[in-house]
Order: C-alpha cells, then sequence, then structure tokens
C-alpha cells in the first residue's frame, strides 16, 4: 500500500463516519508545493460546503480527529480548509522496506476484477499498416498490460477490416491479371497495387463498379475461386502485420476479422427492427435517437449491404456472450467518436450490459503541424517509421558507443530505436495531437526514453560494481534530502499505475517514470553509493529499487530495458 494510499483509507475512514451522505471520492493527494507537506486533503471543504459548516473549523477537527499512520508528523491546517501531512523518515524508512519486500512493487490489486476485451490495433487485409495505427497499437497493448497489472482478467482482441466493398475491387484487378502469385517479400505492395487499380477502374467506369459488386457477391455468397483468392490475401496480410507485431513486441489473444460476423449480420438487422429500435427509410435500415444526432445510424444499406455498425453489433454480442466480457474497450482515434456513441447507445437498447468504453486519441503531426507523411505525400508506413527509428539510434550509438561490435550494436539500436518511437507516442495526454520530430524523440535528456533507459542502466552498473548477485537485504536509512525524495517518489509507483489505468491515459506513468530517473539521477550525484560504508547498504537497496522500478514502468508501456548502454 502506497503512503498516499494509507492515509487515503484513514481519511476516508473518518468522512464515512461524520459524513456519510458524501460522494466516495480520493480525498488525499501529493501537495503541489512540499513546503507545506508531502499530502493534503481537501475534505473538509467539502464537507463544510455540503453541511454549511466553517471549513478551517472543520479542517481543525479533522486533524485532531484524524492522526496520520505512526511515524508522521503532527498534521497543520492551511488555507481556507486544507489539511497537510508530513511523513516522518522513520516511516519513510519502514514504507520503504515493505516496497522491497513486494513483489508488486507497491502496485494495488483490485477487489472486484473484470474480464476486459480490449480492441485495438484493427489494420486493414491486403493494405500496410501505416503511422495512423501506431497510437492505437501502442495505446490499446499499454492499456492491457496496465488492466492485468491490477488483476483484472483481459483479452486482446484485434478486429481485421477483411471483409466489404474494397475485396470486389481487389478481385476485380486481381482475376483481370489472371491471379499472378503474390510473392511473400512484397506482398502488400502487390495487393495495395491491385487495389488502386480496381478502384481507378470502377471510379471511371460504371460497369466496371457493377463487375466489382458481381466480384465481391460471389466471395459473399462462397464462390470456391473468389474465397481461394480472398483466403491468400488474408494469409499474406497476416504475414505482414506479424512482422510489424514482433518488432513492436505486441501479441493478441483473439484475431477476429468482420468475415467472422458476417452470417449473424441478417439476424441483428432482423432484431432491431422486430424490437422496434430501428426502422426502414428509403429502403435502407436505420436507427434514431435525436439526442446523439440529426441524421441516423445506418445499419443496412437500401441495396441490402451491410457496414460496420451492424459488423460492430454483432462483435459485441460475440464477446459479451462467447467472451463473457465484463467491459469492451475500443482504442481508436477521434474521428471515431460520433461512431461509438451511436454503436454504444444502439447496444443498450438491444440489451447489452458490459460497460462499453471508447479510448480516442489525437492525431501524429509533422513539423508542419499537419499529419505525419511520407515524402511524396501518402500515409507513412509503419514499416519504414521502425527502420528510420533503428537508423537513427545506430547512427547515435555508433558516436557514443564506437567500441560495439555490429550485432550488440544492430540490437542496441532497435530495443533503443522503437522504445524512443513507444515512448514519444504515449508520452502525450492522449487526447491531444502532438508534433513527431527525431532530434526530440530520441535525445538522451529530457523527457525521452533514452533519459529513462539511462537511468536504468546506472542502477544495474552500481549493483554490478558491489558485486551483487542478490537483491539487497538492508533497511533503508534516510540521511540526506536526496534519498528522502527518492524513496517517497518509489513509494508512488502503486499511485501512478492506478492513476494511468483508471484514466486510460499511460502518460500518467510517463510522468511518473521521467520524474523517478530525474531524481535517481540526482541522487547518483549527490550520495555517493559505494565510498560510505556506513550508508552502502542501505543505498544500495534504493539503487536496486529505483531500478526494478523503472524495468516495471516501462514493461507496463511495453518497452523492455537493457543491461548496459
Amino acid at each position: 500500500m502506497s503512503l498516499r494510499n494509507e492515509l487515503e483509507q484513514r481519511v476516508s475512514a473518518w468522512a464515512e463516519k461524520n459524513f456519510p451522505g458524501l460522494v466516495n471520492e480520493p480525498w488525499v493527494r501529493a501537495c503541489a508545493d512540499e513546503r507545506h507537506g508531502h499530502f493534503q486533503t481537501h475534505l473538509a471543504m467539502v464537507a463544510a460546503k455540503a453541511t454549511r459548516q466553517n471549513p478551517r473549523e472543520l479542517a481543525e477537527r479533522l486533524a485532531r480527529e484524524c492522526p496520520p499512520p505512526e511515524g508522521w508528523e503532527k498534521p497543520s491546517v492551511a488555507g481556507a480548509g486544507f489539511v497537510n501531512y508530513r511523513v516522518g523518515p522513520e516511516a519513510l524508512g519502514r514504507a520503504v522496506d515493505t516496497l522491497r519486500k513486494d513483489s508488486r512493487l507497491g502496485v494495488p490489486s483490485v477487489s472486484r476484477p473484470e474480464s476486459i476485451v480490449v480492441d485495438f490495433s484493427s489494420p486493414n487485409i491486403a493494405k500496410a499498416m501505416h503511422v495512423g495505427h501506431i497510437r492505437s497499437t501502442l495505446l490499446g497493448d499499454s492499456l492491457a498490460r496496465l488492466l492485468h497489472k491490477l488483476g483484472h482478467r483481459v483479452t486482446r482482441v484485434n478486429h481485421l477490416g477483411d471483409w466489404g466493398t474494397q475485396f470486389g475491387k481487389l478481385l476485380l484487378a486481381y482475376r483481370a491479371a489472371g491471379r499472378p502469385p503474390i510473392e511473400a517479400d512484397q506482398a502488400i505492395d502487390q495487393l495495395e497495387d491491385f487495389y488502386k487499380k480496381g478502384h481507378q477502374a470502377t471510379e471511371a467506369d460504371p460497369a466496371a463498379m457493377e463487375q466489382a459488386r458481381a466480384e465481391l457477391a460471389a466471395l459473399q455468397n462462397g464462390d470456391p475461386e473468389r474465397l481461394q483468392d480472398w483466403r491468400l490475401f488474408c494469409a499474406r496480410s497476416a504475414e505482414h502485420f506479424r512482422r510489424i507485431y514482433e518488432r513492436l513486441g505486441i501479441s493478441f489473444d483473439a484475431v477476429r476479422g468482420e468475415s467472422a460476423y458476417h452470417e449473424d449480420l441478417p439476424g441483428v438487422v432482423r432484431e432491431l427492427l422486430d424490437r422496434k429500435i430501428a426502422e426502414v427509410s428509403q429502403g435502407a435500415v436505420v436507427v434514431r435517437n435525436t439526442s446523439i444526432s440529426e441524421e441516423p445510424y445506418l445499419v443496412q444499406k437500401s441495396d441490402g449491404a451491410y457496414l460496420y455498425a451492424t459488423t460492430d453489433l454483432a462483435a459485441i454480442r460475440y464477446r459479451t456472450g462467447e467472451m463473457k466480457a465484463d467491459r469492451i474497450i475500443y482504442v481508436t482515434d477521434a474521428r471515431q467518436q460520433l461512431h461509438f456513441r451511436w454503436l454504444f447507445d444502439t447496444a443498450r437498447r438491444l440489451g447489452c450490459r458490459a460497460e462499453l468504453e471508447h479510448v480516442w486519441f489525437g492525431t501524429i503531426l509533422g513539423p508542419d503541424r499537419k499529419p505525419l507523411k511520407s515524402r511524396d505525400g501518402t500515409p507513412l508506413k509503419l514499416t519504414d517509421l521502425l527502420h528510420e527509428a533503428s537508423e537513427r539510434a545506430a547512427e547515435i550509438l555508433r558516436n557514443k558507443r564506437p567500441d560495439l561490435a555490429p550485432t550488440a550494436l544492430r540490437e542496441k539500436a532497435e530495443l533503443l530505436g522503437i522504445a524512443s518511437l513507444k515512448y514519444a507516442d504515449q508520452l502525450p495526454n492522449r487526447n491531444l495531437d502532438y508534433v513527431f520530430t527525431w532530434e526530440k524523440l530520441l535525445a538522451f535528456d529530457g523527457n525521452t526514453a533514452p533519459y529513462i533507459l539511462n537511468a536504468y542502466v546506472r542502477t544495474r552498473s552500481i549493483l554490478r560494481k558491489a558485486g551483487l548477485s542478490q537483491p539487497p537485504e538492508a533497511a533503508v536509512k534516510i540521511s540526506q534530502a536526496e534519498e528522502e525524495v527518492l524513496a517517497r517518489h518509489l513509494l508512488r509507483f502503486g499511485d501512478a499505475v492506478e492513476l494511468a489505468t483508471n484514466d486510460r491515459r499511460p502518460h500518467h506513468l510517463c510522468g511518473y517514470l521521467y520524474e523517478l530517473a530525474g531524481q535517481y539521477h540526482r541522487f547518483f550525484e549527490a550520495c555517493p553509493v559505494l565510498q560510505l560504508p556506513a550508508l552502502r547498504d542501505s543505498r544500495l537497496t534504493l539503487v536496486f529499487l529505483t531500478g526494478e522500478v523503472l524495468r516495471e514502468g516501462l514493461s507496463l508501456l511495453g518497452i523492455p530495458t537493457l543491461e548496459e548502454m
């Protein structure tokens, strides 16, 4: 249990006893200015407003009646009714010793675990993954890791775009070319080229569009030859996706495309109509709710074609029925907010009892503050982005470590380059657009992955010099201000993980790790670890714990560590 949680329990119990009608909320937070204390509560002001009492008098009563844990200093009252608390050095040392023995490093477990489906990444078959996929992929992976860490049962789902109108165009061009072999090493380029040719043909010629519709109908009706081609497109695309996910360290528990729900779609539409949730309008089937939008939600076109809405409704039914999901989290960009408002409203009207969440994010911008593109103005392919990250990291390492053997250089560059991409993408508040720059992303100073990884490497270096093969067992004795600040920050790890998870915003964890790395660098400069025998073991414990928290925190962001830079 973190120091904040320990105090939170006491303050919450006092609030429940004296003001049972108050909304239960976190009452304790870290002080913005540590000259006033380490933690503070605003409970007295909230309770005073609700009961029309004097907030200052109520704060003084709270300070008297709700003492902090043993070893803390006497609380003080400040301002209009804040109560400030400060942790004493002995209590801090005991708390760090407890953290040292805790395999979870202070991260709490939820009291009521849920079965949670996290739907993320979701590329389209026969198209290269591009930079637009990276935020969904990385954010979804981190959320899955964080939720699992808190004790939830998490199922990672990749919902592939493997069905629909585009396959009619693709089949048209592919078959017109004589169904040539799709080479594994250039499959995505070939498939994208066929799709472009099919799209251009259908845009220019209505007769070609009719042919594409006929190709799609043949596929959907189970024509063996079209199914064979479609399966080839899927297999070659899957290999392209696998290589990217492997480099990113991403895995899924279930990969299900839109095609998996094809046979369920007529039943979904029929139920919507039977239950009067949907209606027929000009031959199409729509759902109406003017509190969401004046425009209706289209679930079936007038020509009988189904849409994303229909497939997503069928997927919810599968996930709540077969997967037993208590909660489904969708990780997509901001442009799909209206779609998910409609989807969730329609699903609830159909009786869905699972919690449904849309975790949305902003856009990656280039230096011109426009969506990041390749040099020729087309969407930047993810393979190219990963390659450039690795190459740029290799160049930096060549300058810093000319002694590295080629194999070691490649391995470290791959880890450092992709770690830098992952961290830079999750560092901003997910709802914000951010400007992508290689120089900032790979810098060894500032809020970057290299800076935090370097702090971890420093912890491992000291432990090696100390000859430690096992974790240190010495209790921590606080003798300098830098030790105290570092120790208190280590004890905030569980709070940071909990906040990042519950808020669905990994940037809270990024901020915590950056601060921890900074606190460790200051400790490293001010507090000699191996030179002073009386303090050696205590400080080695702080070094060890710092490394463990940095490693675990980076792991929750999908970033591996390295033992030496």
